[in-house]
């Protein structure tokens, strides 16, 4: 059976690419991570934060998540039916296209994507080709792998980290700016763009997604979750940091890899 990793975003555009990796990332590892992909000694997997968190492109985050509302249609098929259709609409760009390119790039490598917690209010990834996603399985499978899901995403939420830490941000100048009716909270997002906010924005869309990613990972039961990220920019607010994986570890069982350890493990 070949070792199942979750690669976070910066692991997986130096796997795709191993001749442009980054620091500290060492090509030759990242070359030899995906040499075993290709032999089928590691079976490789992304989240889909890649499109819905970390494929809008940072100067457009606080617009386009701040545009995030519902939308409703209704249609009459006869005088006593009445059908009303609501779904969650976003003014959204074409994907980045790096992100784009490492996507498609890692599909070319049998790679699937993971589905993170589903939440009222929330876009949808649309899988066309049906090829996209991990397969759900049975009725069964997929119930236990959502109540996975659910219960690390909860737990992370109530540590104040990953999407919790983006609600936070984006209520704080909501209040900040006196509304007297509810909004979304996403709006705070983009009155945090309005007023000075733009890295800060920036910096929780990208826990929200390293949140929603860890809890997509142990919600499928990946064996090994590789990041080169342990939050040194947010500290302990971030949930990669050395504590928190700690946590994670002793807690869920998650285990972190860095691709240098992961290139050791496939030489094995």
């Amino acid at each position: 059976m070949p070792l199942r990793v979750t690669f976070d975003t910066n692991t997986l555009a130096d796997v795709v690419l191993p001749e442009v990796s980054q620091q500290p990332t060492n090509p030759a590892d990242a070359a030899r991570v995906r040499a075993a992909i290709q032999l089928g000694k590691i079976q490789g997997f992304f989240s889909e934060t890649l499109v819905t968190l970390e494929g809008v492109q940072t100067k457009d985050r606080a617009a386009v998540f701040g545009s995030t509302r519902l939308q409703s249609e209704s249609t009459c098929t006869d005088e006593n039916t009445i059908t009303i259709s609501i779904g969650v609409v976003q003014d959204r760009k074409p994907l980045e296209p790096r992100f784009f390119e490492r996507i498609q790039a890692a599909r070319g490598l049998d790679m699937r994507a993971l589905k993170g917690p589903a939440r009222i209010g929330w876009i949808y990834v649309q899988d066309e080709d049906g090829m996209l996603f991990e397969p759900d399985g049975s009725t069964l499978e997929l119930s236990a792998r959502l109540d996975k899901v659910h219960k690390v995403a909860t737990a992370i939420a109530e540590r104040g980290l990953g999407h919790a830490a983006a609600v936070k941000f984006g209520l704080q100048f909501s209040a900040s700016d006196g509304m007297s009716e509810p909004e979304l909270w996403y709006k705070g997002l983009l009155r945090a763009k309005e007023n000075g906010g733009t890295n800060r924005v920036k910096e929780v869309v990208a826990e929200w997604a390293d949140g929603d990613s860890v809890a997509a990972h142990y919600g499928y039961g990946i064996d090994r979750f590789c990041s080169r990220d342990f939050g040194q920019n947010a500290g302990k607010a971030s949930v990669l940091h050395p504590d928190n994986r700690r946590w994670l570890s002793e807690a869920f069982g998650i285990q972190f890899v860095t691709l240098a350890e992961l290139a050791e493990m496939a030489a094995a």
